[in-house]
C-alpha cells in the first residue's frame, strides 16, 4: 500500500512540475517597449520618410517604395530592405540582419517590397562609391490606412533612424 501511495504521490509531483513549466510565460515573444527616439509617420504615395540616402513611401497594391537619390560624381546613393518577419513592436528589432535584404533587382535605386502590418523591417541606405557609408532604419508596420472606398492607400508605421545595433 506504501508503493501505491508513493507511486501517486511521486505521479502528482511530477505532472504538477509539468503543467506549471507548460503555463510559464513566454518573454521571447513578447512585447518590447518602444526604444527612445521612436517616430511615427503615415506613408502613402505622397507622403515619405526621408532617410540617408533615399526615401520610404508606399506604392499599391501594398508595398514599400524604397527611392535612393541616384548617382553622385563619384558613386549612388541606393535603399534595400530585409522583412524580418512577424514582430510585436519596434522594440522587438534588436539587430541588424547581415544577409537577406531586397534591392530591386540590380537597382539601387527603386526596390519594391510587400509592406506587411505586424512585420518588421531593417532598411539599408547605402553610399557606394570611392569610400562606402551605410545608415540603417528600423520600421514596424503598425496598421495598414484605408480608404473611405475600401481600398489600402498606406501604412501607419513606426520607425527609428538611424538605427545601430545597440538601439541608439
Amino acid at each position: 500500500m506504501k508503493k501505491v501511495y508513493l507511486f501517486l504521490i511521486t505521479t502528482a509531483v511530477v505532472l504538477t512540475a509539468t503543467l506549471a513549466g507548460c503555463s510559464k510565460k513566454d518573454d521571447a515573444g513578447s512585447s518590447v517597449p518602444d526604444p527612445e527616439g521612436t517616430m511615427t509617420a503615415n506613408i502613402s504615395q505622397s507622403s515619405q520618410i526621408n532617410i540617408g540616402g533615399g526615401y520610404i513611401a508606399w506604392a499599391p497594391p501594398d508595398n514599400f517604395d524604397l527611392v535612393g537619390y541616384g548617382t553622385t560624381y563619384n558613386g549612388s546613393l541606393g535603399v534595400s530592405i530585409c522583412d524580418l518577419g512577424e514582430m510585436r513592436g519596434l522594440g522587438n528589432i534588436t539587430s541588424i540582419p547581415q544577409a537577406g535584404y531586397i534591392d530591386g533587382g540590380g537597382s539601387v535605386f527603386n526596390t519594391a517590397a510587400a509592406c506587411e502590418v505586424g512585420h518588421g523591417y531593417v532598411i539599408k541606405a547605402e553610399y557606394r562609391g570611392s569610400s562606402y557609408s551605410v545608415t540603417y532604419v528600423r520600421l514596424y508596420v503598425q496598421e495598414s490606412i484605408v480608404s473611405t472606398s475600401g481600398g489600402v492607400m498606406g501604412a501607419k508605421v513606426k520607425y527609428q533612424y538611424p538605427f545601430t545595433d545597440s538601439g541608439n
